[in-house]
């Protein structure tokens, strides 16, 4: 029987919540373990450029865990569409780094698609640019 389009939504939105919370808590077992298992994934970190391929992405969290002593995230204007077998979710991600000068706040529009493999989303994509205004359609 296969899942309605609800369901898989709420799949969806559990594999981006599990993203963010392992990011948190920067746990690399976990991150390696959510993304899936290609030399084609990818990952844009905020002002960065296109990091492609499992150790050159798995890499890049590794450092960002091992320098960052903490990082939270508030997660606004989610939106998920799903086709078939691949998912996007995009948000606004408000960012709080614990550095050694004290807390930082940025903001970034992330965008993360997913692939379902195995009866799981893994990610296949993170993308997160740095959000310096909002955009305000007329009228809104």
């Amino acid at each position: 029987m296969e899942d309605s389009p609800y369901e898989i939504h709420k799949a969806v939105a559990r594999a981006n919540r599990s993203f963010y919370r392992i990011f948190q808590a920067r746990q690399l077992d976990a991150m390696r373990a959510l993304w899936l298992d290609s030399d084609e994934i990818q990952c844009v970190h905020p002002g960065s450029e296109v990091l492609v391929g499992r150790e050159k992405v798995l890499g890049s969290w590794g450092a960002i865990f091992e320098h960052t002593q903490e990082i939270c995230f508030e997660l606004h204007d989610t939106q998920i569409q799903v086709a078939g077998t691949s998912a996007w979710v995009t948000q606004v991600e408000m960012i709080n780094v614990q550095t050694d000068e004290g807390w930082q706040k940025s903001a970034a529009v992330g965008t993360n698609v997913y692939v379902l493999k195995d009866g799981e989303w893994r990610m296949a994509l993170h993308h997160g640019s740095p959000l310096h205004r909002r955009f305000f359609p007329p009228g809104e």
